[in-house]
């Protein structure tokens, strides 16, 4: 789990309630850890105090990239459905009793393995990774993109929310990307729009028929 901000006495609490296993990380661990692995865990995002909506929302957006994401925040006054457009995979209220919130989490937890989640699958890269670890990192992301999205969800991921990666350092990595994702049959294109890039993956023409 992820804290935007340490509340030691509530993630205990959390932890004894819970047959899950919860480990906090910071934000370097939760991203750098997903790496190679499957996804079919749950982040947990834990808002302890009331930060603004729009950083609450695109720390979301750049989770929901790696893992489904679940929000545990104080309601009031929060948008709940902006989270879950922003891909949330649930959103808890946190001052609820810690066994509430635990049965919830292993409730999600048990969903998320019986269906057949998208972010759980994660497509990986067919050839090898670069080793450099945030490149293999980025490799992964932009392999797994369903759609378009916005430079800075992945900017966060390869920074901090506080401190996201450039733009242009993030042109440059995508640019030396380039090999490994033509050699999975795809290409990244990017496309300006209000002060910041859309990024999408595409399939070469043919390329998603000879893959199959």
């Amino acid at each position: 789990m992820v804290q935007l901000d340490e509340d030691p006495l509530w993630l205990d609490r959390l932890r004894r309630a819970s047959a899950v296993p919860l480990a906090r990380r910071s934000w370097g661990q939760a991203v750098t850890g997903s790496l190679g692995r499957l996804r079919g865990g749950l982040t947990l995002l834990d808002s302890p105090v009331a930060c603004p909506p729009a950083e609450l929302i695109g720390c979301v957006r750049s989770l929901s990239l790696l893992n489904p994401t679940v929000v545990s925040t104080r309601r009031d006054g929060l948008e709940v459905c902006a989270l879950l457009h922003a891909g949330a995979f649930n959103v808890l209220d946190r001052d609820e009793s810690p066994g509430v919130l635990a049965a919830r989490l292993g409730a999600d937890l048990r969903w998320l393995r019986r269906s057949r989640w998208p972010a759980a699958a994660g497509a990986r890269p067919a050839t090898a990774a670069p080793s450099y670890r945030t490149q293999a990192l980025l490799l992964e992301v932009l392999c797994s993109l369903r759609g378009p999205v916005c430079c800075h969800d992945i900017r966060r991921l390869l920074g901090t929310p506080a401190s996201p990666m450039s733009l242009p350092a993030l042109r440059a990595r995508i640019q030396r990307l380039r090999p490994y994702l033509a050699s999975n049959g795809l290409i990244c294109r990017r496309s300006g729009r209000w002060g910041a890039e859309m990024i999408s993956v595409h399939h070469f023409e043919g390329a998603a028929g000879r893959a199959a």
